[in-house]
């Protein structure tokens, strides 16, 4: 099953722990990955867009349930794939492997990892580490500094963080006052990259 699927802002593409039987290959739009707690706190572990793929990994690994959810952040287009003939491209296209390994490699290192190393430093250092790792998929260089729009709100933002959007607002008030970094609703500027 081969197929181009559009999902609205805020639609649900799978839930975690739903039968895995696609993958799929983000076209155009924004795509956040995330588990709910039992508190009913969210943990977003990734925000994917255009390129990247979907569920590749946990595929590859052999698993049959969704190990997150995947709702869509803007309106989203993919490209959809059974699990078969994902297993089949990979077993048969010597590129498509190249492809999910470094998907494998990308996924492991940069996101997750940074993230969950952050956790023993201060608040505004997990705040700019954050930042910093959004602005590699989503931000741009102008003039030395980074500017970075995030299609996304505040409240998504601090829970990427892992803190509250409330301690989020009130910490990027104190880094504007220190001059770190510059805030304009979802536009973020600063020199660190």
């Amino acid at each position: 099953m081969h197929g181009v699927v559009t999902f609205r802002q805020g639609q649900q593409i799978f839930l975690e722990g739903s039968s895995l039987t696609s993958v799929y290959r983000i076209r155009k739009g924004l795509v956040k990955i995330n588990r709910i707690h039992h508190s009913g706190d969210e943990k977003i572990f990734d925000i994917l867009g255009p390129d990247d793929y979907i569920a590749l990994l946990a595929v590859l690994q052999g698993k049959n349930e969704y190990v997150a959810s995947a709702i869509a952040l803007t309106e989203v287009t993919v490209t959809q794939m059974s699990t078969s003939d994902v297993l089949q491209a990979y077993q048969s296209n010597n590129i498509f492997q190249a492809t999910c390994l470094q998907c494998a490699v990308t996924r492991s290192t940069m996101f997750q990892d940074k993230l969950f190393h952050t956790t023993n430093i201060d608040i505004e250092e997990k705040i700019l580490a954050t930042l910093q790792l959004l602005a590699k998929k989503f931000g741009t260089i102008e003039k030395g500094s980074v500017l970075l729009k995030l299609p996304f709100t505040k409240t998504v933002l601090a829970s990427i963080v892992g803190i509250r959007r409330e301690t989020l607002s009130r910490k990027l008030s104190d880094m504007q006052h220190k001059n770190i970094i510059q805030v304009d609703k979802n536009i973020y500027k600063f020199d660190r990259l």
